[in-house]
């Protein structure tokens, strides 16, 4: 009876392991810019989940006060905006509800964003307006 609990145990711990590496797998995400592909890590929250149905996405994306790339979506998000105060490199947020973000500069903010994830080693593109693609791998 033992050896049968303890067989169970292990089995449920193998199930759950995988069906989790499963789900990482399915949210692996990559942006594409200027030719250049990041790694996109995202929030576990209904605003990453809703952008992650958007994929494949394509947006031009254009500069504004020389930190960020910014696009209008045609279509509005699930947001839950609260003051981050600290913006980093690579960042991706949602500001209103229609509105990516990528932050190649880190600075202080008392603006209100709703994360969305964040871009690993971004760099500032190099033309005012580039072409941004998020794809799941």
């Amino acid at each position: 009876m033992r050896y049968h609990y303890l067989l169970f145990i292990v089995l449920f711990s193998m199930l759950f392991v995988s069906s989790t590496h499963a789900d990482n797998h399915d949210n692996s995400v990559k942006m594409i810019a200027d030719d250049v592909e990041y790694d996109v890590i995202l929030e576990d929250n209904p605003t990453a989940k809703a952008f992650l149905d958007l994929m494949p996405l394509e947006v031009d994306m254009n500069d504004l006060n020389s930190n960020e790339k910014f696009a209008t979506l045609n279509t509005s998000l699930t947001s839950k905006p609260e003051k981050v105060r600290q913006i980093n490199s690579g960042d991706l947020m949602l500001y209103g509800d229609d509105c990516i973000v990528v932050f190649y500069d880190s600075f202080n903010t008392s603006y209100e964003y709703t994360r969305i994830g964040h871009v690993k080693d971004f760099k500032k593109p190099g033309n005012d307006t580039v072409k941004i693609k998020f794809v799941k791998e």
